[in-house]
């Protein structure tokens, strides 16, 4: 017979079958070494390293753009170098007290700092024309040292362009100087017109047109000057006018203060330009007749009295001036 459990029993029997046994012992979490993350952290950390190469990839990137096309530099012998055809410096300007201080800051530095450009020339292409960087040949030239320079093929018009452009833009080039380059690519034919000139250089036409005006005024007035270096833009239309007002007293009156300048006179570029500017012909002519033979010119100007004579025996020259003598002194 089954044995009848009392009700203390059944109760106590009741709360062991709902007991919750005690959770087993668990192994210890296993975690990184030190300084390494956890699967998503790492990935984390690669992403963003990523992105940062990207960046900088993308920086260097735009950096190189500036050495794209990049011409080499070298180190030439000068004499190896020779001026373009194009050379727009005046013999002046290696004379200036600008030009020493550029030569004796190359002789400190040992070399030109900033290079010059140059294009080969010749068959062995060992042999340099210069594009733009005269004055800095020159100093390295003159010093014995080796010329930094780039070295580039380029075709005539480009080298024109490129001279122009370096020039205007360091702005040392006196308006004969341009000038002078403007004249020689028109005559020469490089370009067929100013305009054309003008337009493939990216300059005014009336820029154009004062150079050229100065660079072609008469060999007469250029020299009249100190230095034709020192004739301005704005005195190249006044100079022009007074040429077609009375070319003959502005030839004359220049080429009498280029026998002044060269005797030792000490007027100035600005004195120079103001006497040609307000130069005028006051020279009077007339005819002397003898029957109906002309006999002689008399020239009247503020300067004095000229006679012109056709040619005469010394008998009747000796004559006439012992004439003129006796009738000044009477």
């Amino acid at each position: 017979m089954a044995k009848v459990l009392s009700v203390r029993e059944r109760a106590s029997l009741a709360a062991k079958s709902f007991s919750v046994a005690p959770p087993e012992p668990q192994a210890p979490a296993l975690r990184p070494p030190s300084g390494v993350r956890s699967g998503p952290a790492h990935a984390i950390q690669a992403m963003h390293a990523d992105a940062e190469t990207a960046r900088e990839n993308e920086q260097l990137r735009e950096e190189l753009k500036v050495w794209e096309n990049a011409t080499p530099a070298r180190k030439l012998d000068p004499k190896r170098v020779k001026p373009s055809r194009w050379a727009n410096r005046h013999d002046d300007s290696f004379t200036t007290p600008e030009f020493e201080t550029l030569k004796n800051d190359i002789a400190r530095a040992g070399a030109n700092v900033q290079p010059i450009k140059v294009r080969p020339v010749g068959e062995s292409g060992e042999e340099f024309e210069i594009v733009y960087g005269h004055r800095r040949h020159r100093a390295c030239l003159e010093l014995g040292l080796q010329v930094f320079a780039l070295v580039e093929t380029l075709s005539e018009e480009q080298l024109f362009v490129e001279m122009d452009r370096e020039n205007r833009e360091r702005a040392d080039l006196r308006p004969y100087e341009q000038g002078e380059m403007y004249r020689r690519a028109l005559d020469d034919g490089l370009y067929p017109s100013l305009r054309r000139l003008a337009d493939a250089l990216g300059v005014a036409h009336s820029n154009v047109s004062r150079a050229l005006a100065i660079a072609r005024l008469p060999r007469e007035i250029l020299d009249a000057f100190p230095s034709p270096l020192e004739i301005q833009y704005r005195w190249s239309e006044p100079l022009g006018d007074a040429l077609k007002r009375d070319s003959a007293a502005v030839l004359a009156l220049a080429a009498s203060l280029r026998d002044e300048r060269s005797a030792g006179s000490s007027l100035s570029a600005k004195a120079v330009y103001d006497r040609l500017i307000d130069a005028r012909s006051s020279t009077s002519r007339r005819q002397v007749m003898a029957g109906d033979v002309k006999a002689f010119t008399v020239k009247e100007s503020k300067n004095g009295v000229a006679i012109e004579l056709k040619a005469v025996s010394p008998a009747k020259l000796k004559a006439i001036e012992e004439f003129i003598v006796k009738t000044l002194a009477g």
